[in-house]
Formats: C-alpha cells, structure tokens, sequence
C-alpha cells in the first residue's frame, strides 16, 4: 500500500473529515465501474456506489489495514450490497407475485385471507414473524434465524409452534399460550 494512503486511512479513521473525503473520492470511479459490470445496470450502479459509500464513511473504523486493501475493502462492501439488495428483490418479486395471486382469487378466498390476516394478529411478534418468513416469503430456517438474530432451533421451534395457533384459531379451538 501506497504510503500517503496509508496515512490518509489513519487520519480517515481518527475524524479527519477532509482525509476521508479523498479517500473517497479516489475510489469512487472503480467501485462505480466495478458495480456497472456486477450490475449492468448504470443508474443502479450509482445509487449502489453512494450506498457503499456510505457504508464506508459509517465503518471506517472497522476498516483493518493488514487484512486488505482499502480498495478490497470497499468492494467487499459493494459486493455485499448488490448481493443483499438482490436477496430482497427476489422475496420482494415473490410478495408481488403473491398479492397478484391474492387479487385474481376469488372473494371467498380472500375472506379466508382476511381470517388468516385477524388470527395472525393475535400472535405475538416472536412466533409471527418466523411464521411469515417462511410460508409466506419461503425463506430457509438458516436465513430466518439470520434475519431475527435467533438460533436456527429456536426459528424452527416459533414457526411451529405458531403454525400450531393459527390451526387451532382457525379451526375454532382456543389456541394456548
């Protein structure tokens, strides 16, 4: 690594303001022509380098000199928030997907969406959410326990037991608690 560099990160990492503009302002056209390429797409490109950069200027502490490149950095960054932005596109392609299956079902089927929707209201948070996640978005146990901060058993067992609830709710029995 270039010496001014390096002594640029230090500073970048110690508040210096006009020091982490540069640095910046140095990498801001390679990871922008990184990302055309990743993405293929120009203007999603632009609206992902200022999300890197962002990220960059909110972690720069983080930033560890003798584990990479501050370049190699930036572009991890980068790499990581086409990849998660992609990952909600897909769930939230499949929720579109899911409310135009909603709209051209017919009306009694969407009152038994309306009874699904009350009773899962009534569930709390912690069961309701692992439930939505996956058989309504169909996310993996893994990826739930990720999203929640949970361990995987633990997504497992609220989704069951909450799935248990919303049977027995549906089917008229009172649900236990």
């Amino acid at each position: 690594m270039e010496e001014s560099q390096e002594s640029t990160i230090k500073k970048a990492q110690k508040g210096d303001d006009d020091a982490l503009a540069l640095l910046l302002k140095t990498h801001y056209e390679s990871v922008y022509r990184f990302l055309v390429k990743i993405t293929l797409n120009p203007e999603y490109a632009r609206d992902l380098t200022q999300d890197t950069m962002t990220k960059a200027i909110v972690g720069i502490q983080s930033y560890n000199r003798k584990k990479a490149k501050f370049s190699t950095w930036l572009f991890q960054i980068a790499t990581n928030l086409f990849l998660d932005k992609k990952r909600k596109k897909k769930h939230e392609d499949q929720y579109v997907q899911m409310q135009k299956l909603q709209w051209s079902m017919k009306q009694e089927a969407n009152d038994d969406w309306m009874d699904v929707q009350q009773v899962l209201a009534k569930l709390d948070e912690k069961k309701r959410i692992p439930l939505l996640l996956k058989h309504y978005y169909g996310y993996s146990y893994e990826e739930i326990s990720q999203i929640c901060q949970i361990r995987v058993g633990t997504a497992k067992s609220r989704v069951n037991s909450g799935l248990e609830l919303v049977r027995k709710e549906l089917s008229g029995n009172e649900p236990r608690e």
